[in-house]
């Protein structure tokens, strides 16, 4: 499971059931390296570079998916990013599993390889540009597949030889690795291939530092258990609920050690989930959760929260309605209605928003402006923002108000909103200095006075 923050302009698509996450760097890396790399200065060609790359990787990883599928695994996500590719599984894999989940990329992308050569032998392009991508593919598949085998971590060849070698061997995978790494950075310097030498050199140290690692590492002398303390699970909520995520983490622990399997078990778990969420680390909060046994028991609320916070929204929407059965509190209904609305499954969103018993309409009208928002009617959001204003006064509430007043072109209406939400204490100067919909109502004299007495200088 990736945990990694996903950075903003991230494209997200499924392939199937897999997500799959493009950052901005994959496309910003893969151009940089056909420009700087192939000479690649054709615009047009460049773009089909950058396309050919973009499949290639994405046939590569999908083998990996696939195997690990295969395997029994569910596949969490695919990520393209300035490095590459990744392929998260839910689950480690036994050693001669992960050698042929290594292998499935590269061998798939051969196979794909091989399907072009087959189309190109039957039904050959006529342009140049067809020729071009042509051979821009038989190069990132094939190039790239040997490349990629290569018997130095962290490519794929130097995972299968770790699994080849066992974990017992690890230090002759590394001395491997260190070697044939440095060989490499020596041909790139004798032919003054600078970013391979960079490329390799970096590998070699990398893997170098693990040997280092791996040469240091003594036996711990045994240590005393300390005993454990009483309520270290309800103590460990409590904890958590003030902020403290240290000291709760730590209580989670002692429960969890002294846990009978089953119930005991998977409450400390749960606690330790929440504490992971807290810290942001969702790919320890899934992790603990999909330890529960039996994995059924693992409460619905907690893997819902737990694979939004990973980014998978998807996964998390069927755990969130499951939970909405079971606990029917404002929050459960809120992640519910928040998930409904990302699906696109906009009235049954609207549905759950409109029949939920809220103790206050403030925050229905909220959730029923994020579905009218998804709609496109801004204006009906505009005046559900209004609503939830007029009920609580919260400012946030004035502001999404003003900006969807804005996006129906509303413009009288977007000012007299903007100011009502300064007024009530709106202080995200920065948002609202980035914020497109809003560049006309920040420009009415009165606003941008006041915005210049507050001393922000938003333009």
């Amino acid at each position: 499971m990736s945990t990694q923050p996903v950075p903003p302009f991230t494209w997200h698509f499924n392939l199937g059931r897999i997500p799959v996450l493009v950052e901005p760097s994959f496309w910003l890396f893969t151009a940089l390296f056909g420009y700087a790399l192939y000479g690649i200065r054709d615009p047009r060609a460049l773009m089909a570079w950058v396309g050919v790359v973009f499949v290639s990787i994405v046939v590569h990883e999908i083998g990996h998916a696939l195997m690990a599928m295969a395997l029994g695994c569910d596949v969490t996500v695919i990520r393209l990013y300035g490095g590459g590719g990744l392929t998260y599984a839910d689950r480690a894999l036994s050693r001669w599993r992960d050698v042929a989940f290594a292998a499935a990329g590269p061998l798939t992308g051969f196979l794909f390889g091989g399907l072009m050569l087959a189309v190109n032998r039957w039904i050959p392009p006529r342009s140049d540009m067809g020729q071009l991508i042509l051979g821009y593919l038989m190069w990132v598949n094939f190039g790239w597949g040997i490349f990629n085998l290569l018997p130095v971590l962290p490519l794929d060849g130097g995972h299968i030889l770790k699994g080849v070698l066992g974990p017992s061997r690890l230090r002759i995978t590394l001395w491997i690795s260190v070697l044939t790494a440095g060989a490499l950075t020596a041909l790139a310097l004798a032919i003054k291939a600078i970013y391979m030498v960079f490329m390799f050199g970096w590998m070699a140290y990398d893997n170098w530092r693990a040997l280092e690692m791996a040469r240091n590492i003594k036996p711990l002398k045994p240590v005393k258990v300390p005993e454990i303390e009483p309520d270290a699970l309800a103590r460990g909520w409590q904890a958590l609920r003030s902020g403290h995520e240290t000291e709760a983490s730590r209580l989670g622990h002692l429960a969890l050690s002294a846990a009978k399997p089953g119930e005991e078990s998977n409450a400390a778990r749960d606690l330790l989930a929440w504490v992971a969420l807290a810290e942001g680390n969702a790919r320890a909060a899934v992790s603990h959760l999909e330890k529960v046994e039996p994995p059924q028991a693992a409460r619905p609320y907690s893997l819902a929260m737990a694979y939004e916070a990973a980014g998978v929204p998807e996964r998390a929407l069927p755990h969130a309605l499951a939970a909405l059965e079971k606990e029917r509190t404002e929050a459960v209904a809120a992640l519910a209605v928040r998930l409904l609305v990302k699906a696109q499954r906009l009235d049954e969103a609207e549905r759950t928003a409109r029949e939920f018993s809220w103790k206050s309409p403030a925050k229905r009208d909220a959730l029923l402006a994020e579905v009218a928002v998804a709609r496109a009617d801004f204006g009906a959001a505009a005046a559900l923002h209004a609503s939830a204003f007029e009920a609580v006064g919260d400012a946030e509430n004035a502001y999404q108000a003003a900006r969807n007043h804005a996006r129906a072109g509303q413009g009288a209406q977007a000012s007299e909103w903007l100011a009502r939400a300064l007024e009530a204490g709106y202080d995200d100067f920065e948002e609202l200095g980035q914020d497109v919909a809003l560049a006309e109502a920040r420009s009415v004299p009165e606003i941008a006075e006041r915005l210049a007495r507050r001393g922000k200088g938003v333009a």
